[in-house]
């Protein structure tokens, strides 16, 4: 009878043992898991960290003017036009050659005016296109292969004083003849036209009102012409 109730006891005492066996192996699981979130979890220290990091993070900046805003300038050239970025100063040059319809739209946008248009079938160097605007400047165009292009400009009077045409200098219509002298060399003819003067060293070419240093510049051109001598 001693021996079955010792058989029993074990018997009753073995699932219980294994009920908290299983507790504890739980408990023991749940551990580690908490000690490895505890081990993930960015710690005080590393979120300041990471704040001040990007506390200290700068960035340079370059300030951009948009397309809309930028101005241009127009100079006068040998050969070519000067279109000047009146907020970098760069220039870029309209050089002979240039399509018609390339050469209009740019210098309507930069002028913010549209020109008169037509064919004079007169001129020495044959008929030319030109392209007139109320500040006094004339685009003569040439057509080859069936394409007018850009071989010359003229500067005459502007109907708005405030709209004069110089070169880089700040040498043009209404200038005096002391004022080109200092600027470039010429050499001034008298003819049919008046007192014609050309530069040396470049195809420029102009009239003056008079023979004295303080006669004025009434017309400028350069590249291809349509002048009646």
């Amino acid at each position: 009878m001693k021996n079955h109730l010792q058989i029993l006891s074990i018997k009753k005492l073995k699932p219980l043992k294994i009920i908290i066996n299983t507790k504890i192996y739980l408990y023991f699981l749940l551990f580690i898991g908490l000690s490895a979130c505890q081990n993930n979890k960015p710690t005080e220290s590393t979120n300041s960290a990471s704040k001040d990091s990007i506390a200290v993070v700068q960035t340079d900046t370059v300030a951009v003017t948009p397309v809309s805003e930028v101005s241009y300038a127009l100079a006068l050239s040998p050969n070519a036009l000067q279109l000047v970025n009146q907020n970098t100063g760069a220039t870029t040059e309209m050089s002979f050659g240039m399509q018609f319809d390339d050469a209009v739209e740019t210098l309507e946008k930069v002028l913010k005016l549209k020109p008169s248009v037509g064919i004079n079938s007169e001129c020495g160097a044959g008929p030319l296109k030109m392209a007139t605007w109320d500040n006094g400047l004339t685009l003569l165009f040439k057509e080859k292969n069936k394409e007018w292009l850009f071989e010359g400009w003229a500067a005459n009077k502007a109907k708005n004083p405030e709209m004069k045409l110089t070169n880089m200098a700040g040498v043009g219509i209404g200038s005096t003849r002391k004022d080109m002298e200092s600027a470039t060399v010429i050499e001034v003819e008298k003819t049919s036209l008046g007192y014609e003067f050309s530069t040396k060293s470049d195809d420029l070419f102009g009239i003056f009102d008079g023979a004295g240093e303080n006669a004025k510049i009434t017309a400028l051109w350069s590249g291809i012409s349509c002048n009646f001598r």
